[in-house]
């Protein structure tokens, strides 16, 4: 972001014109911007018959330099994490560091894509390092795991984080989360494509549900595309009801896929005849659309955007702690 986009548009044009017409008269304004202080970023999610898995990095300064060629810098290790259920069920989570694993690259693959990441080009693995249960490679490679997530239970996350500069102190941040019932949808359907031009190769999909008579229901949804991983829309992946208790609605569901795709106004969104259609809805409490809704909200790089504060669930932290309780549909496209 430059330093123009935080000021009123009519100011850059009239400051512009000023520049180019008193060129001999001219004045270096300084803008002191005072160092945010560093700060633990977590993303941290359990879902219903799933185990937790915790990300824990350390926040950077918006005018620092990153080092995109060292991102496991930025990995907040030797930490001690803990997550506790209303149930009275509880699990200490192991830091766990792929490149440690000596993992096939087959099994490397599923384990990325778990912990939400995907290769990179040269196939090598990346430095990524996460806090999960003790038999998460057992669990992701088809056995099962002591720790699961489940529907109605609150879970709380405790974090005791090492000093993250070497003058600071041991950082302790908490969260907690629920894991509502899954509500999920009535069907998946298939809609033309509103351009005549694209008709024969490309169409929408729908999702259909009824919505529960009673407030406070939130979705988050993914798509996938065939072989793909799961992508969230690039626009928006989360809902509430606040418009549809008690009705049944139709939804246009947006093909979700990389954040680094071009956009094509004619292809986005849509899917191809033939594709294979994956959909995972999954419901979650309030405090987690807050953290999503406004986090896909805060107005891009538009200088003319209103700025939102993004709602972090995390206490004395940053980031997200979020329960999932999701379904899993499929919907094959005719050619």
């Amino acid at each position: 972001m430059k330093i123009s986009t935080l000021l009123p548009s009519v100011f850059i044009a009239a400051a512009t014109l000023l520049l180019f017409t008193t060129s001999s008269c001219s004045k270096i304004i300084d803008i002191d911007i005072p160092a945010t202080a560093d700060q633990v970023v977590v993303e941290g999610t359990i879902e219903r018959d799933g185990p937790p898995i915790v990300i824990l990095t350390k926040s950077a300064r918006f005018f620092d330099n990153v080092n995109l060629n060292d991102l496991g810098s930025y990995f907040i290790h030797g930490a001690q994490v803990k997550v506790t259920g209303s149930d009275g069920s509880t699990t200490d989570l192991n830091e766990l560091c792929l490149q440690n694993l000596n993992l096939p690259p087959s099994q490397a693959a599923v384990v990325l894509s778990a912990f939400g990441f995907t290769t990179v080009d040269s196939g090598q693995i990346p430095d990524v390092c996460v806090y999960t249960v003790p038999d998460i490679i057992n669990y992701l490679t088809g056995g099962n795991c002591n720790f699961k997530g489940k529907e109605q239970v609150t879970y709380q996350l405790d974090i005791l984080a090492p000093p993250i500069v070497s003058s600071g102190d041991s950082i302790h941040a908490t969260s907690s989360t629920f894991i509502p019932t899954a509500i999920g949808l009535d069907s998946l359907s298939i809609h033309e494509h509103p351009n005549p031009a694209y008709r024969d190769s490309m169409v929408a999909v729908y999702a259909y549900l009824s919505v529960p008579d009673t407030f406070g229901n939130f979705a988050r949804y993914w798509t996938k595309r065939n072989q793909e991983p799961y992508y969230k829309p690039l626009s928006q992946s989360v809902y509430d009801d606040k418009l549809f208790v008690g009705l049944s609605i139709g939804l246009p569901l947006e093909r979700g896929q990389k954040q680094s795709k071009d956009f094509d106004i004619n292809t986005y969104s849509y899917f191809w005849k033939g594709d294979t259609v994956s959909v995972k809805w999954s419901n979650i409490d309030s405090k987690s659309y807050d953290f999503y809704y406004t986090l896909e909200n805060d107005g891009g790089d538009s200088p003319f955007s209103s700025p939102v504060r993004i709602k972090t669930n995390i206490t004395n932290g940053l980031g997200v702690w979020a329960g999932y309780s999701s379904k899993f549909y499929k919907i094959i496209i005719p050619k």
